[in-house]
């Protein structure tokens, strides 16, 4: 592990069973995450993307156990060395947890419309017993000053704040612990453009202040664009693509993502796009196609496509940033980005 490397995750897997009958037989499982690998910096904005369902979310839990992982390591750079999380038992895991904090998608139904801001934003600080409630106080306000909300607002309950004050609530919960890694769970997803903007500004600002790493799970490739480092793709619970965002968005190797850029509206009437459509319908993650699960809608599809599973592999020149893909045609293709010439003023 890389001594730059806050977390990196190895061949993680999540798969539910599936049980059916009267004796519950298991006959089968949704592999919603299947093998999937990463690292991210610290320091960084590591983007995850993909169509609703391909897993996002789930990896992001896992990742942080909300949820147990079926298989996999996920090690995280700690003052006292690496540490597996995979491999830590209930206490322990505990005590690592102050590390790793989430922002959810929802911002209404996330917090609990029973507690009031200060309750809301204490309640880390009071589970890991951070102070005196004078001292508890004091950091909530200080929290809400941060995430752009008067202090004098903590009485209130979270009906009474809007859509984007109501996020900024979660986010300053998210900082309560002085996190190293937050997981933004489509952070921005709810929220209208203009405050969408104004969340982006402010987690931009915070990773600067707080020298925050975040894995920002979204499928808005232009929210993406605008905050990533570097981005990974998800296909039916595996990674297709993962490259710098600038090299992703204007030199994809894989047709998903080609398909995927293809999507992006550009804010100018002028601005020509030739859209890539999919054909067919999102593989099923409990039985997945042969071969690369992607080549039922791909149009570059061969036989052996069919047949065998891309690897997952550097493209990348030594010395340069790994551009990692999976398919069997990635040097062969020469695939649209959104700065190609196939995206044309009219």
């Amino acid at each position: 592990m890389d001594k730059d490397t806050l977390l990196q995750v190895k061949n993680l897997k999540k798969y539910f069973p599936i049980y059916r009958g009267l004796f519950k037989k298991h006959i089968g499982d949704v592999k919603a995450v299947d093998d999937v690998s990463l690292d991210i910096r610290k320091g960084e904005t590591l983007g995850l993307v993909g169509e609703s369902g391909c897993g996002k979310t789930t990896t992001g839990r896992a990742i942080l156990r909300a949820i147990e992982p079926t298989d996999g390591e996920i090690l995280l750079r700690t003052e006292d060395g690496v540490i597996d999380i995979s491999d830590l038992g209930r206490q322990e895991l505990r005590n690592v947890r102050k590390r790793m904090q989430m922002i959810f998608q929802d911002p209404y139904s996330s917090l609990n419309p029973r507690m009031t801001v200060q309750e809301i934003v204490a309640e880390p600080l009071i589970c890991y017993e951070m102070g005196s409630s004078e001292e508890i106080r004091d950091r909530v306000a200080e929290l809400l000053t941060v995430v752009g909300l008067d202090p004098v607002l903590m009485s209130r309950y979270p009906h009474a704040f809007s859509g984007g004050q109501r996020q900024r609530i979660g986010i300053a919960r998210a900082l309560a612990l002085n996190p190293d890694l937050i997981v933004a769970d489509e952070a921005v997803s709810a929220l209208d453009v203009s405050i969408q903007a104004q969340v982006l500004n402010l987690l931009e600002d915070l990773q600067e202040q707080y020298d925050l790493t975040y894995l920002f799970i979204s499928h808005d490739l232009g929210v993406v664009e605008h905050i990533c480092d570097r981005v990974a793709v998800m296909y039916v619970g595996k990674l297709v693509e993962l490259a710098d965002t600038e090299q992703l968005f204007h030199s994809p190797k894989h047709p998903y993502v080609e398909a995927l850029l293809s999507s992006v509206p550009r804010p100018d009437p002028r601005y020509k796009l030739d859209r890539v459509v999919l054909r067919g319908e999102v593989a099923d993650p409990s039985r997945r196609p042969s071969g690369c699960a992607f080549h039922p809608r791909c149009k570059y599809a061969q036989a052996r496509c069919k047949t065998e599973e891309p690897v997952f592999v550097n493209l990348a020149d030594k010395g340069e940033t790994p551009h990692m893909v999976a398919c069997h045609l990635a040097e062969e293709l020469k695939l649209r980005g959104v700065g190609s010439a196939a995206r044309k003023y009219a």
